[in-house]
């Protein structure tokens, strides 16, 4: 048991670190992307990955964690595994081209939503970008269930440079939006052709198996919480183009950068993460409490610096032209600690096999997210969308605790109460924040002050620096070796 966990953990480093590098990569991007586009032509491209990203989700059909979840309970090297990864990958690549076809019938209807002229003449790469994307995340996957860290966060780390370096070059040589767009194709391309040379034997088409029963059940219930989260979270997006245009979503968007660094670390350790809870679905409730207690510690004090520094960040990364989207960001950073907390609910609840209760916990966070937005983005516009973000994961995360919890109500109690003693300061620390002109150096006082009340009500401990160093010093101890061949 131990052995396994120090493999996983393993796992989680190797893929939070390679992402940190991805992130610095893709970062770098769009800031020069700020300064030699229009803020129409970057909303564009904002305006574009919305609907890459509904592509690709439409084309997963909940079989990327389905995946992660079988497959991490399997020998890499069995028949069975190898049977199952080509299947899996089989329809993904099928529903993709679907999901294409269904695109080009949609074209004329989303055209006619948002006329922008940047936006209609690049909406011909939506296609190939999602398709790419869709197979990418799938054999990815793939990786984590035959537990190829090391390959996964080698590829990982490479593709985002690459494409940082393709897309600022052809940025620097005047290629526009084009330069942002075919940089995501051919480092998807080169990623994916990285893959197959390296784990060919993933590689292989398969129509037929014999769980395929028990996969589209089990993923379902995934993939239609995965079209409800994207809508919550991309309801802003659209809902502020459709008012205020693709010049807002560019501030909003860019923004929306830094917080989500937090989104995307965790987003990297999320299939190595889950393949660890799926594989370890008994560890007692009162260990998740501990869990996402030391979690919603860990993201506060990210969410403080960020509020701290969210002035020198915009100006410094995007320019004078973006200072708008100051109070944005440290908004959307509320957002994304809450938001995150109630990711690893999900998780929990996946890696249990209860796919259908971490769907059920969405739907009434998308009906929050409707409401609040339509009543919000006209009025307040940018920062109308963040604060309807942050109501509907706050809402999300007291009903996600419950879900969880089942009929425990003490488990139930202590998750909630755990949630509301990180969320109040930051609500408190943001409105502050946002009605007082308040200077860097005054700011970074009543951050400090802030965290100091976080330890006073003990959301964070002591103790938690310990366990930090003891999980650390484990680390370091050197693994047995053991193979991770895919046959």
């Amino acid at each position: 048991m131990e052995s396994s966990k120090a493999h996983y953990l393993s796992g989680i480093l190797l893929s939070a670190g390679a992402n940190l590098a991805g992130m610095g990569a893709s970062l770098v991007t769009i800031m020069i992307a700020a300064r030699l586009l229009s803020k129409e032509e970057l909303g564009a491209f904002f305006l574009i990955m919305v609907v890459v990203q509904f592509v690709a989700l439409f084309s997963d059909l909940g079989l990327k964690n389905t995946a992660i979840r079988v497959l991490s309970s399997l020998q890499p090297h069995s028949l069975e595994f190898s049977q199952t990864a080509h299947y899996l990958l089989t329809i993904t690549v099928a529903t993709s081209i679907v999901a294409c076809v269904v695109l080009w019938a949609a074209a004329p209807l989303l055209s006619s939503l948002w006329s922008y002229e940047t936006f209609q003449y690049h909406l011909v790469f939506v296609a190939p970008i999602a398709v790419l994307t869709a197979v990418f995340q799938i054999v990815t996957s793939l990786l984590v269930g035959g537990k190829e860290f090391k390959k996964l966060s080698m590829l990982s780390a490479g593709i985002e440079v690459l494409r940082a370096v393709l897309s600022t070059g052809a940025l620097m040589l005047g290629w526009g939006v084009n330069s942002l767009l075919w940089g995501m194709i051919i480092s998807r391309m080169v990623g994916i052709g990285a893959i197959w040379i390296l784990t060919p034997t993933l590689f292989s088409i398969r129509f037929g198996h014999p769980r395929k029963a028990e996969f589209f059940k089990f993923g379902g219930w995934l993939y239609g919480g995965s079209l409800l989260s994207a809508s919550m979270v991309r309801c802003a997006d659209a809902m502020l183009t459709t008012y205020m245009g693709t010049a807002a979503l560019a501030v909003y968007s860019a923004a929306m950068q830094i917080p989500t660094v937090l989104q995307r670390v965790f987003e990297s350790t999320r299939p190595t993460l889950l393949g660890y809870l799926a594989a370890h679905q008994n560890s007692s409730d009162r260990q998740q409490v501990e869990t996402m207690r030391i979690l919603a510690a860990g993201l506060s004090i990210a969410t403080i610096v960020i509020i701290v520094f969210s002035g020198p960040l915009m100006t410094a990364l995007y320019s004078e032209q973006y200072a708008s989207g100051t109070c944005i960001m440290q908004t959307l950073s509320v957002w994304m600690a809450f938001s995150l907390v109630n990711y690893f609910y999900s998780l929990i609840l996946v890696g249990k096999g209860q796919s259908r209760e971490a769907f059920m916990q969405t739907v009434p966070q998308l009906f929050i997210m409707l409401v609040s937005t339509s009543m919000l983005v006209p009025r307040y516009e940018g920062v109308g969308a963040a604060i309807a973000l942050v109501i509907t994961s706050f809402l999300g995360n007291l009903i996600a605790a419950k879900i969880v919890a089942g009929d425990d109500r003490g488990i139930w109690w202590t998750l909630t109460m755990n949630f509301i003693r990180v969320a109040i300061p930051l609500l408190l620390f943001l409105i502050v924040v946002s009605r007082m002109k308040l200077d860097l150096f005054s700011l970074m006082i009543l951050g400090g002050a802030m965290l100091a009340l976080l330890i006073v009500l003990k959301v964070i401990k002591i103790s938690d620096i310990t366990a930090v160093r003891t999980i650390l010093s484990r680390k370091a101890q050197p693994a047995p070796a053991r193979s991770t061949t895919i046959a």
